[in-house]
């Protein structure tokens, strides 16, 4: 389930955009080339709070890095302008030439587009960059205070002779709700660029020599938060690490919460579920590598499909991809009677929107993934060599709902429990609605009680599979993923 600061931010998105009241300054997307195994691909970024997954070396620092590259900082802003050369060095053991980094970014109504590039020995390209706040928070932010070396010499030089910055109360409820803890205060303390955390529990205080390396980076990263200009560039590399399942939610709903207050674009890495989770289907990203290291940029993937790839404890021999959870469900329907066998042996994963699949899909084809896959897209979509489709010219809702007579709505009634008269109406008000995802949903609604609408679509679905598509069709639809099963 998506943070409960999503819609809020989803909203703002889709009315305000990059109108003065929304995100005016954005960057839309990066082009990596010749680096660190970057042939050309493109990363777009979607939504103003963006997360990049994939597998350790896929390449989601080196977007985080470069897209923290795009700006340089405005005049007279204490900001720090950071350049490609501060994270693609040359250095004695590899040399860093023939790379084009190529930005798009979005100022008001105005689209441009610049390159920062090393074609020998030099950067070039830098001047030229547009300028906006950015603040870059690399994995060495976790590291407890008492692991640098002369601490305790830090720890007497912040206090003797630096200044204490409070947090506000509002940002002590933001701490409190990302940690699920109470703290009476917070503040930091910081004397020329070296700081200490504070914080006040139970009226006792603790800096972070003594904290954990969560409560340490999440009371930086609100502290941070809350003082970047409106619109700034905020890039974060492992969002979740050294935080519990719970703190990963509460930290994705605040960060969520401030994009939408001070209009900021965040871009994320992780490797975490919990924070995959918490975020609308738009604002996730995949970096795949298959096995020549070749890469692929997947956009607007589902939690589990990323999850799936970056992890290999699997016990299925076929990853079957597909659209949404309605078309995992049918899916399953058809295969239980088609070919039970099948079944047994594959994962079905929904993916993302159709284009995805497709893509997906090619590199399936070549046998490029970690086991042997399958995509299959709404039977809407074109005819192709590397993808199925579902049964059907259309979205598999429309194909199912409008193919029940009256005889196959009462099996529906009654596997439901519900008086069938009740059911056929609630089905026909649905089915005035436009949107075909929201008719199972309309229907849950105005049976009433408790219903889901998830078990709604369920007893549709398996009407429609045995007593309309039958056996015969499903055992003829089912042989090509008897066909890709491992010998």
């Amino acid at each position: 389930m998506v943070a409960p600061t999503a819609s809020k931010l989803s909203s703002a998105w889709d009315t305000a955009r990059h109108s003065q009241s929304g995100w005016p300054l954005f960057l839309t997307s990066i082009k990596i080339d010749g680096l660190r195994g970057w042939t050309g691909q493109a990363v777009e970024f979607r939504y103003p709070v963006v997360a990049v997954a994939g597998t350790n070396g896929a390449g989601k620092s080196t977007v985080l890095k470069a897209a923290a590259a795009a700006y340089q900082a405005p005049a007279g802003s204490p900001t720090v302008t950071y350049y490609a050369d501060d994270f693609f060095p040359s250095t004695p053991w590899e040399q860093v030439s023939g790379v084009i980094l190529a930005y798009t970014v979005r100022q008001g109504d105005e689209t441009s587009s610049y390159t920062v590039r090393k074609p020998t020995s030099r950067w070039r390209g830098a001047p030229e960059r547009k300028r906006r706040a950015v603040y870059f928070l690399d994995i060495s932010r976790i590291q407890p205070a008492n692991t640098l070396i002369g601490y305790g010499r830090t720890a007497q030089e912040v206090i003797s002779q630096g200044t204490e910055k409070p947090l506000t109360d509002s940002q002590v409820t933001q701490l409190n709700r990302t940690l699920g803890r109470t703290y009476d205060s917070a503040r930091i303390d910081e004397n020329q660029g070296k700081q200490v955390g504070i914080l006040t529990q139970g009226g006792v205080p603790y800096s972070n020599f003594h904290q954990g390396a969560g409560e340490d980076s999440v009371l930086d990263l609100i502290a941070l938060l809350n003082e970047a200009p409106n619109q700034s560039l905020v890039i974060i590399d492992e969002v979740e690490a050294s935080l519990h399942p719970q703190a990963q939610r509460g930290l994705m709903t605040e960060i969520l919460r401030l994009a939408f207050d001070k209009k900021l674009q965040v871009i994320l890495s992780t490797h975490s579920q919990f924070i995959l989770e918490q975020l609308p289907d738009v604002a996730r990203i995949f970096v795949s590598v298959d096995r020549d290291s070749e890469r692929q940029v997947l956009h607007g993937v589902t939690a589990d499909f990323a999850l799936n790839l970056m992890d290999d404890e699997r016990h299925e021999e076929l990853d079957i991809y597909c659209e949404d959870d309605e078309a995992v469900y049918l899916i399953e329907r058809i295969l239980a009677l088609g070919a039970p066998e099948a079944l047994k042996r594959a994962r079905i994963t929904s993916v993302g929107p159709a284009s995805t699949v497709i893509a997906l899909s090619t590199v399936a084809s070549k046998a490029k993934l970690p086991r042997a896959s399958l995509c299959i897209v709404d039977g809407e979509q074109p005819s192709g060599a590397t993808y199925l489709r579902l049964p059907g010219e259309e979205r598999p809702e429309r194909v199912v709902f409008q193919s029940l007579d009256d005889s196959h709505w009462q099996a529906v009634a009654e596997r439901l429990g519900q008086p069938v008269g009740e059911l056929l109406d609630a089905k026909d008000a649905a089915l005035q609605i436009e949107n075909h995802h929201a008719w199972a949903g309309e229907i849950a609604r105005r049976i009433g009680g408790t219903m889901r609408p998830s078990k709604v679509w369920e007893a549709i679905a398996d009407v429609w599979t045995r007593d309309v598509f039958g056996q015969e069709a499903a055992k003829e639809w089912s042989e090509p993923v008897l066909a890709a099963l491992p010998n």
